[in-house]
């Protein structure tokens, strides 16, 4: 866990870092094949976190079931072979990460033109790689049926129409967009009063298992 130097030293006078790495060294010392963390990297520094993500990847290389929840949505993303988002006290979706992501929509591209008056002849063009998606004023964005490998065509014609590219940004949906869709908008403890004097609960973090 990194805390040789350590070792001499109360744990008292640990950083938050260094007491989550000590507690999920203390987790290990039987070898468990399978592992409980809640929330382990909640307040750690990103160095900290990096390294724990680490140990993680490095226990489910070694054949060890990792059981975590988090309200991290990249950590569920990179970590998890699975992800189940829990709202309410229900799994209200549950799939790989991609295959969450891909249930929402797909990708989209959107281009800014370098010449402005431009933009409603790059509209016309791009109609024929895909459906309008939401994009800033300047620009123009379509859904890309195919996905990602959609961009190297659109980019051979925009060049063979001499359309010149001032920027492309690709947009792909995320765990965060999932996790709004599935469980909507509404704050924790909002609305007419409705679950009063529930647990604090009631919309869980995101539980993955890696």
């Amino acid at each position: 866990m990194g805390l040789l130097d350590a070792a001499d030293r109360k744990v008292g006078g640990y950083s938050g870092g260094m007491k989550r790495r000590l507690d999920l060294g203390l987790a290990l010392v039987h070898g468990p094949r399978l592992l409980f963390l809640d929330e382990p990297t909640t307040g750690l520094d990103p160095q900290s976190r990096a390294a724990l993500w680490d140990e993680v990847r490095r226990l489910a290389n070694d054949g060890v079931t990792v059981f975590l929840t988090t309200q991290y949505l990249e950590e569920a993303d990179v970590l998890a072979d699975r992800v189940g988002i829990i709202d309410r006290g229900k799994i209200v979706a549950e799939g790989t990460p991609a295959e969450l992501k891909a249930s929402i929509g797909r990708p989209s591209v959107e281009i800014i033109p370098q010449n402005p008056s431009e933009r409603a002849r790059l509209e016309t063009v791009l109609h024929r790689f895909g459906e309008q998606a939401a994009a800033s004023s300047n620009g123009v964005a379509v859904r890309l049926p195919e996905g990602v490998s959609d961009v190297a065509e659109i980019v051979r014609t925009l060049d063979a129409e001499g359309l010149v590219i001032a920027d492309l940004r690709l947009h792909s949906p995320t765990l965060d967009d999932v996790f709004l869709a599935k469980t909507g908008r509404s704050l924790e403890g909002a609305g007419d009063g409705e679950g009063e004097g529930e647990p604090d609960e009631q919309q869980d973090p995101v539980a993955a298992s890696a």
